[in-house]
């Protein structure tokens, strides 16, 4: 799974938060058609820097009966977290 890149002034002020995206895994096990669904807090820049990650995400694809189908409407939480 792909780290996303902390957004320096999200660092710099200690905020903490998350982003969730939707995507399309394609019949190659790639993404495509990216959406940010929500970004908390928002204008934290968590958003953006999700959806550079989400670029790389690779996953199994998935068969049905043989023939490769794309899955729409895939969820992905990114959650930006302060090393302790």
């Amino acid at each position: 799974v792909p780290q996303p890149q902390y957004p320096r002034r999200a660092q710099s002020r200690g905020i903490e938060g998350y982003a969730v995206v939707e995507l399309i895994v394609t019949t190659t096990g790639g993404v495509r058609d990216l959406k940010l669904i929500e970004e908390y807090p928002e204008g934290s820049n968590f958003g953006r820097a999700a959806m550079k990650a989400a670029l790389k995400l690779k996953y199994k694809p998935r068969i049905v009966d043989g023939v490769l189908q794309e899955v729409p409407g895939v969820l992905y939480k990114f959650t930006f977290n302060m090393v302790k």
